[in-house]
């Protein structure tokens, strides 16, 4: 199996993290490559533990439910390819291309170094669906009032990146994000030419 590269979009409780998850798994069962995760909410919090200036800058952000800092979020994800990418593996992502600024710049990096582009994989579900299934999670950050804040700003910030990325030529792949995630999952891996 030759690398894959899939971006995955959607609002927050889309169900992302899982179906990521699901892919890796399945990628690592047909395939000996190692695969490059690049979750920038799991960055954004692994900052935010660091106690570092910029780590308590960070939480504040997160706490309040709002975008990160493009330049933040541009450095974690360029390092993370720079530091560890070696042509090989696969890549999968989520958290990415929240802004203009942030989308430009990982697809211009993905085209540098991953010569055959990418595929972006975009869960549509609905707004109550998100709060319901983000406030079961239980996390810190998650109360309702947060969520909406995020949701708010994923349909001014975010989603026109998709809009971005089909004009630079990027693949869009539609999934509905309601159904339950081996549904999903079995979609996916359709729609990407895996099954």
């Amino acid at each position: 199996m030759k690398p894959i590269s899939v971006l995955f979009f959607g609002s927050q409780g889309a169900g992302k993290g899982t179906q990521v998850k699901m892919l890796m798994d399945y990628l690592q069962s047909k395939s000996d490559r190692a695969i490059i995760r690049l979750d920038m909410g799991q960055e954004l919090r692994n900052l935010r533990d660091t106690g570092t200036y910029a780590g308590k800058l960070t939480g504040e952000i997160i706490d309040a439910g709002l975008r990160i800092y493009d330049f933040m979020a541009i450095y974690l994800q360029t390092k993370k390819v720079i530091d560890t990418f070696t042509g090989e593996q696969h890549v999968i992502a989520d958290g990415l291309a929240r802004g203009a600024d942030q989308t430009r710049a990982f697809d211009d990096m993905m085209s540098k170094f991953y010569k055959d582009g990418f595929v972006v994989i975009n869960l549509v579900i609905n707004d109550d669906t998100a709060v319901k299934r983000l406030l079961a999670r239980g996390r810190n950050d998650d109360t309702e009032e947060a969520i909406r804040t995020r949701l708010a700003w994923t349909k001014t910030d975010v989603m026109p990146q998709l809009e971005l990325l089909k004009e630079r030529g990027r693949q869009i792949i539609e999934i509905d994000g309601e159904p339950d995630v081996n549904t999903i999952h079995k979609e996916i891996l359709v729609k990407l030419g895996l099954s």
